[in-house]
């Protein structure tokens, strides 16, 4: 493994994850993520590509490839945040984002004790400047800080495509397991956090009974969205995930194949959230590349939707 740290100008970035509904800006606490999952797109992000040189400097042979060999810290997001927010005067809202801030888009935020500590920190900056956060982990380290997560302007997601710890510790070799993320989130919903789900990205072999049992589960913690979509296994996320041996991407790495997936599942788990009754909180997130598979209108339906939250205006 690769740690270190990094000098950053501006940590507040404008995002174009409102069209998933995620937010309007995002906040990244560290550049790459030790979590190591094969299907990660962050590194075929412009972020990761543009500073490959500077990467390669710092002794990551191929950043990625590489993913969730390296990390480098960005400690003065707190200090830098407080600065640029007492200076800022206009303030990105689309319908969509609602303003949101992400915390975070490209690394998580409570991989290890040192982003738990600088995201800390940066929350408090948040909440002083009176801010809306979504914060999305996979992290389990969250659970020291409830005393700041309750806060009404806070909504707390974990990533868990499918609560399948055998399954998922193939795929996301160095995360916390899923039974241990679920738990997590009982005992934050028990604590009264405004919670969501990320039901993503899941895997090829999930069927209608999979997506029902894991709603099913969901639905036990009360979150306000669950957010969906399934694993996507061409370019460089492929080849990460042949390479750690999981042989079932080779079915879903032509455009054919996984567009046929995708509709599959996509159709599987909006049957599930009937049976269940979750179909309000359900959130799709498509793929533009879908088009010429499913029409438009259905494609177009989600993009830019706003979720069903409820945010207290500023």
């Amino acid at each position: 493994m690769i740690t270190g740290t990094e000098k950053i100008i501006n940590p507040l970035q404008k995002s174009a994850l409102n069209k998933k509904g995620l937010c309007d800006y995002v906040i990244n606490i560290a550049s790459g993520c030790l979590h190591g999952c094969t299907f990660c797109y962050v590194p075929s992000t412009p972020s990761i590509r543009t500073q490959q040189k500077k990467l390669h400097q710092k002794g990551v042979e191929n950043p990625q490839l590489d993913w969730g060999k390296y990390l480098f810290m960005r400690e003065e997001v707190p200090g830098k945040l407080d600065q640029i927010l007492k200076r800022k005067r206009k303030w990105e809202e689309t319908p969509s984002g609602k303003g949101v801030i992400l915390l975070c888009s490209g690394t998580d935020p409570y991989q290890n004790k040192k982003t738990a500590e600088i995201t800390r920190k940066t929350l408090e900056v948040l909440i002083e400047h009176k801010k809306k956060v979504r914060i999305l982990t996979r992290g389990l380290l969250w659970q020291n800080d409830l005393d700041i997560l309750t806060h009404p302007n806070i909504s707390l997601g974990m990533s868990i495509p499918c609560i399948d710890d055998e399954l998922l510790k193939r795929i996301e070799p160095q995360a916390p397991l899923s039974s241990d993320r679920y738990k997590a989130l009982q005992k934050g919903y028990e604590a009264k956090c405004r919670l969501y789900v990320a039901m993503a990205p899941t895997p090829p072999m999930m069927t209608l009974e999979n997506f029902k049992f894991n709603l099913e589960q969901f639905m036990k913690i009360n979150p306000e969205v669950i957010f969906w979509e399934p694993i996507n296994a061409r370019g460089t996320n492929g080849k990460r995930m042949l390479s750690a041996g999981l042989e079932f991407a080779k079915s879903i790495m032509s455009r054919q194949s996984w567009a046929d997936t995708f509709i599959q599942q996509w159709n599987d788990i909006e049957i599930a959230a009937q049976q269940v009754g979750c179909v309000d909180k359900l959130h799709i997130w498509p793929d533009p590349s879908l088009k010429g598979f499913v029409s438009k209108e259905k494609i177009d339906n989600w993009l830019y939707r706003p979720t069903i939250e409820k945010w207290n205006s500023n």
